[in-house]
């Protein structure tokens, strides 16, 4: 008969004992829940093909020579600017132009020019500097010639000796145009014509350049 309160009595207590103990907080003083589950994740990466390397390094060489060429200026392409002329070289060659003036000119001039003659003088600039590597009698060849090629002939198709000394007085007449229009006269490109005292008067241009 005194078992049954005896029974009570411990189920009283296994349920005290188990409410008390769900109700204490964790020892970290952190609410517990549930632990979501990830997948996994692969630890290995993958290599890059040859051809992904391949284009990656291309990609930044032309980034390279893009920003190698957005920060060059004109003037590190060009000549320094000449030295002053000295007031005694002005007095002495009056009217005269240095080469390196001239030059100076030259570089406005295409600045100043027509797009034709701008597309052109990209031509004639590697012309000339084709010649300039032929050596001196190649380059006074080519610049008569082109010369020639550039002047407007007379009625009977000839230019005057005189005219090719305007154009250009640069060259010695005795020393460079006559034996530069003789050897042209040789490959037959111009034809020459005299005086009777044996001196050349005129050119005629065969072969235009």
């Amino acid at each position: 008969m005194r078992a049954a309160p005896h029974m009570a009595m411990d189920d009283d207590d296994v349920a005290t004992t188990v409410m008390t103990r769900f109700a204490l907080p964790p020892q970290s003083g952190t609410r517990p829940s549930l632990a979501h589950s990830e997948p996994p994740r692969d630890s290995v990466v993958d290599t890059p093909s040859a051809w992904s390397r391949a284009h990656a390094a291309l990609g930044a060489a032309l980034r390279s020579v893009r920003e190698r060429f957005r920060k060059a200026r004109l003037a590190d392409r060009l000549p320094p600017l000449p030295p002053p002329r000295s007031m005694t070289a002005t007095r002495v060659s009056v009217g005269a132009v240095a080469h390196d003036e001239r030059g100076e000119q030259l570089l406005l001039d295409i600045m100043r020019a027509a797009r034709p003659y701008q597309d052109a003088a990209v031509y004639v600039a590697n012309y000339a500097a084709v010649l300039r590597k032929l050596g001196d009698d190649a380059y006074a060849e080519g610049l008569l010639h082109f010369a020639l090629s550039r002047m407007r002939p007379d009625a009977e198709g000839f230019v005057s000796i005189a005219r090719l000394r305007d154009r250009l007085p640069e060259l010695s007449y005795s020393g460079t145009l006559v034996s530069a229009l003789t050897r042209l006269e040789a490959a037959g490109i111009v034809a020459l014509t005299g005086t009777t005292e044996g001196g050349t008067t005129r050119v005629l241009l065969r072969v235009p350049l």
